[in-house]
């Protein structure tokens, strides 16, 4: 059962899902991703939701049909005013609740965690990103630029590279996904890029975490050539009680054999 609403505080609305089975065993909370939408994590973690898991999830500002402007900043308010909504859900039903990043949506999953109190029984993260570094991306590109890509101009360049590392996600000069160019505050949005990383002082010390990772994913590679090493070191500080299943695979463990490992992985680890 899809259970939809829209939380809203003054002007600003956010769209968000529930599905729902008769006697759930968890909430699971998991943020969409840039230029995703909640219908996205539903398709991702289907088979959860089939073994008696409930879910929430929303759009960020900019995307669907939730109201205002998207910037990272406002991604992580979003992020933490929908849990706030969700623990008072999980307490009135008397539900554990379980958290849930993929990617991008891991640092305002992270960030609202810490801002709450370190709330979550168990999280499990997927690919997760922690750091949006300036220059771990521009040292990315220019490997990308002079190893991979055999074209002649920086421009074209970059349009290759971000076909490169997010295949099969529509891109054009006016929209990301399903986030319109004119829903993007690009000003704020490169502040915000520039800005200290907001899981600098950040660690969750009480929950549990189990992290997936493919090892042949090339986002993951902005952490460098040791990028094993220097990702799953990163990710210990912010997450000091944490197991890593490392999976044959890429970005979006596009290959049913790697998926389902991962799937089996997460149910253990949640049981």
């Amino acid at each position: 059962m899809f259970e939809t609403g829209r939380l809203q505080k003054g002007v600003y609305g956010i769209e968000w899902i529930r599905v729902r089975n008769a006697s759930p065993r968890a909430l699971l909370f998991s943020p969409p991703l840039i230029g995703g939408n909640y219908a996205q994590q539903i398709r991702w973690f289907r088979p959860l939701l089939r073994k008696g898991y409930d879910l929430i999830s929303f759009n960020f500002s900019g995307h669907g049909h939730s109201s205002g402007r998207f910037s990272p900043e406002q991604t992580r308010e979003d992020t933490l005013r929908m849990l706030e909504n969700a623990l008072e859900i999980a307490a009135w039903e008397k539900l554990p609740l379980f958290g849930l990043g993929t990617c991008y949506a891991a640092i305002p999953l992270l960030k609202a965690a810490a801002e709450t109190g370190d709330p979550f029984q168990k999280t499990v993260l997927i690919n997760a990103i922690v750091h949006l570094r300036p220059a771990s991306l521009l040292r990315s590109f220019f490997l990308f630029y002079r190893k991979i890509y055999r074209g002649s101009g920086i421009i074209d360049g970059a349009r290759h590279y971000g076909e490169f590392m997010f295949p099969g996600v529509v891109k054009s000069r006016h929209a990301f996904g399903v986030l319109e160019r004119r829903k993007i505050r690009i000003g704020k949005s490169l502040c915000d890029f520039f800005s200290p990383d907001p899981l600098e002082n950040v660690c969750l010390r009480k929950t549990p975490f189990l992290c997936i990772y493919g090892l042949d994913d090339r986002v993951l590679q902005i952490y460098g050539k040791e990028f094993r090493k220097n990702y799953e070191s990163a990710l210990r500080k912010i997450c000091p009680r944490i197991c890593f299943h490392p999976l044959p695979g890429d970005h979006f463990l596009s290959h049913p054999a790697g998926r389902q490992k991962a799937l089996e992985a997460v149910l253990n680890f949640f049981r």
